[in-house]
């Protein structure tokens, strides 16, 4: 916690930076509403999020265990201490 990572936009050009707030290794089934809602996906749901992500790993997941309701996912939690530059700021 307390680290900073530069967010890039799709050309490489710094657009804000943020300061991680919280990090926690949890179940994929175990996985909050709150954190859910915080990510902001389609309707902000549990059910949502887990359908979204389900899928994506079904598809994506390199590990040969593949989706699993109790693998592993790491949340994170973070402010945003400088915003996304202005047009014509840079």
């Amino acid at each position: 916690m307390g680290d900073f990572s530069i967010i890039l936009d799709g050309q490489g050009s710094p657009k804000a930076l943020i300061e991680t707030t919280l990090v926690e290794v949890v179940p994929f089934n175990k996985v909050s509403e709150a954190h859910a809602y915080g990510e902001g996906e389609d309707d902000r749901s549990l059910e949502s999020w887990r359908d979204i992500h389900e899928r994506f790993w079904r598809r994506f997941s390199d590990n040969p265990r593949g989706y699993e309701p109790d693998m592993p996912v790491i949340c994170e939690r973070f402010q945003l201490r400088y915003p996304q530059l202005s047009a014509g700021a840079e």
